[in-house]
């Protein structure tokens, strides 16, 4: 995020730097973080640390999986507010557990952006998303399901499951009482695939919940290590599913700065009763006192020590004897910064292309939605074929008419709605891991789903939207109709709630009204489809100057239709060919002159231009194809016009060439009013 976007709402503070004091290599590999991590990859550390009265800051440091002597350099340092658990999710957004008057989750958005000094804002670009929770200490997030387990260490509850999707006052899905465990918790360890929740509990046991999600945590089996040393105070846990694997850590006495120890087991999901521990490190040459929390990477295991203020690193902690055994590396931490949590994550969130800018990657279905006679609220899933959609998931609330659905990098699906005319505020709907959640349900905010709604956000007439992952921050760009021209581009936080204003909006020339947009990440460059037939082309866009009203090139699609009106709707840029696909719906009362357009160059292109392709006629059931979906060879249509609604699939699209071709589409399915499509891919959650 550019720095003068947190920068004007925030106080710069001092920045907490590590001192190095030893450190060696060691190879990594294995889980981390959001993504699986490979030896040498560049990785980000995120170290939160306790400054006193439920108070802390996050460093971000860079390193590798080597972990080499760069763990001693904290590139930037956050004033999150919080000071205990932290994990990340797959977009890179940093979800924190602690403390503010309450027990409380928030979401920081895009955390590897954000500048040296920046902090917590919200409602605009992070949240608060729930403050039903009594002492939040450590979690794990399920990445698929969209959720974060909390253990707590008072109250009632050991465990809440809280939406990574919910608003600000999100209520816990479900909770697991201290009673049913026997203890309150302080960490988690969650392996999705066996959907299986191992627990540290502050009274020495463990806790192995099979089936915890699809049974609310009711199946609990309970484990303790049988030592010389009674295990007391479980803190940090790690599990390694490939090798059935669990780390666990014992702080002992939380004033005693010398009886820490470290626990490993193997088999770790059969284990019950009392066990001997595989290997268990303690003494003083370990310097464990309170080790609060744990990474795993490979084999090697990062500890945040709290009462001796270090960062320790065992290069192969499945490997060797039990004993007194001191740690291959310690980094001391800033002093009066005590460390509370760690997390590790790759150091950019790019691995996976944006949902608009497919070419080749597996898809899995298309979601489609619906606003039949200006009442509609639906989307559906439909397969790739054509032949078949079901779900009817109602994703606005009350007089809400939807708009335009995209998807963001955890699968969430974000849609566009107006009021059509109701008084209602315009905004955006954020539904958790819609894809998997297709069974006829509907928006449940803010405990699992929320909304950005309000004047605010500046939205008069949203419609097509797209997802910008950036250098400078997360954005979502959503093309505003508005009410009368000149349109505008509005660009919000994806970690926004409620009354969020935008980051930036960039006001279109006069008489230009858009409808869609599509972002190209690679080159920082956004065009924009307008209703008067042109496509307006941003370069620098987010690392230029955001806002900027003047577009850098105005592209007018030649075509030979012969048509009089011309109205674009629908946009993708093919990215792997510097491509643009167009809609054009002409008239919106003519359910004969749609036109699908394909130009080169899209990146050159200005002024009248000539098209590589134009599919136009009678055979095309075109009349007003109001949005496009493309996943690299085939083209996916939402047709308003004819018939009620159809959506339409003309294959290997790229390779036509010519026209106007008065060509019959491959596929075609009835569908009730279709406004827009979306292609969810095989790398996004899926049922």
């Amino acid at each position: 995020m550019q720095p003068w976007i947190r920068g004007l709402l925030t106080t710069t503070f001092a920045s907490g730097v590590l001192a190095l004091t030893a450190c060696s290599g060691s190879s990594g590999g294995g889980n981390v973080g959001a993504s699986s991590i490979s030896d040498g990859e560049e990785l980000a550390l995120y170290l939160a640390n306790d400054q006193g009265g439920d108070a802390g800051t996050i460093d971000r440091i860079n390193t590798s999986s080597t972990f080499g002597s760069n763990l001693a350099l904290s590139q930037a340092n956050f004033d999150a507010g919080l000071a205990e658990g932290i994990s990340l999710d797959s977009a890179g957004n940093l979800y924190q557990n602690g403390i503010s008057g309450t027990g409380t989750v928030r979401a920081i958005c895009d955390i590897s952006t954000a500048p040296d000094g920046s902090a917590f804002s919200s409602p605009s670009i992070d949240r608060v998303i729930t403050t039903a929770l009594t002492a939040p200490k450590g979690s794990a997030l399920a990445q698929n399901a969209g959720v974060s387990i909390v253990a707590e260490s008072g109250g009632a509850n050991a465990l809440s499951v809280v939406s990574l999707t919910g608003g600000s006052a999100a209520a816990p899905l479900f909770t697991v009482t201290s009673v049913a465990l026997g203890a309150n918790a302080w960490d988690a360890a969650y392996d999705e695939d066996a959907d299986r929740l191992f627990v540290a509990l502050v009274n020495g046991d463990v806790a192995v919940m099979d089936s915890f999600l699809a049974s609310s945590g009711v199946n609990i089996t309970l484990f303790r290590p049988n030592n010389p040393l009674a295990a007391t105070n479980m803190h940090g846990i790690v599990y390694d599913a490939a090798n059935d694997r669990l780390v666990v850590s014992d702080v002992g006495s939380a004033a005693d700065a010398t009886d820490g120890s470290l626990y490993v087991f193997n088999s770790a999901s059969t284990l019950t009763g009392t066990v001997a521990p595989d290997r268990t490190i303690r003494g003083p040459n370990s310097t464990l006192g309170n080790p609060v929390d744990l990474q795993l990477s490979g084999n090697t295991l990062l500890v945040a020590e709290k009462s001796n203020q270090a960062l320790l690193r065992y290069a192969n902690i499945f490997s060797g004897g039990s004993g007194d055994i001191a740690p291959d590396s310690s980094t001391a931490t800033a002093a009066g910064s005590p460390p509370e949590s760690i997390a590790l994550a790759p150091r950019s969130f790019d691995a996976n292309p944006d949902v608009t800018d497919l070419s080749g990657e597996p898809v899995n279905f298309l979601l489609a939605t619906s606003n039949p006679a200006n009442v509609g609220t639906t989307v559906s899933r439909v397969d790739l074929n054509l032949t078949v959609s079901g779900g009817l998931f109602t994703a606005t609330q009350g007089g809400q008419f939807i708009e335009n659905i995209m998807l963001d990098r955890n699968g969430d699906a974000l849609v566009t709605f107006d009021d059509n005319g109701g008084g209602s505020p315009e905004g955006i709907s954020f539904l958790n891991r819609l894809a998997t959640r297709m069974t006829g349900g509907a928006i449940n905010a803010p405990d699992q789903d929320r909304q950005i709604v309000g004047a605010g956000n500046t939205l008069v007439a949203p419609k097509g939207l797209d997802m910008a992952y950036t250098p400078w921050g997360s954005f979502v760009l959503v093309a505003d109709f508005g009410s009368a021209a000149p349109g505008q581009i509005v660009a919000l936080s994806p970690c926004g709630v409620d009354d969020a204003t935008p980051a930036f909006s960039t006001t279109l020339p006069a008489g230009t009204r858009p409808w869609d947009l599509d972002y190209d990440p690679a080159n920082d460059r956004l065009y924009v489809a307008a209703t008067n037939g042109t496509v307006l082309v941003y370069d620098d866009y987010v690392g230029g100057t955001p806002g900027a009203a003047t577009p850098d090139r105005i592209i007018d699609p030649n075509d030979q239709s012969g048509f009089p009106d011309t109205n674009l709707h629908g946009i993708v840029h093919d990215l792997a060919n510097n491509r643009l696909i167009l809609s054009d719906v002409g008239s919106a009362a003519s359910a004969t002159d749609g036109r699908i357009y394909v130009l080169d160059n899209a990146s050159g292109a200005n002024g009248l231009t000539n098209l590589r392709l134009e599919i136009a006629g009678p055979a095309t059931t075109l009349g007003n194809p109001v949005d496009l979906a493309f996943d690299g060879s085939n083209l996916y249509v939402a047709e308003k016009a004819n018939g009620g609604g159809v959506l339409l699939r003309y294959d290997n699209i790229l390779t036509l060439t010519g026209g106007p071709l008065n060509r019959s589409p491959d596929r075609s399915l009835a569908f009730p009013a279709p406004e827009s499509v979306v292609l969810s891919p095989d790398f996004l959650p899926s049922p």
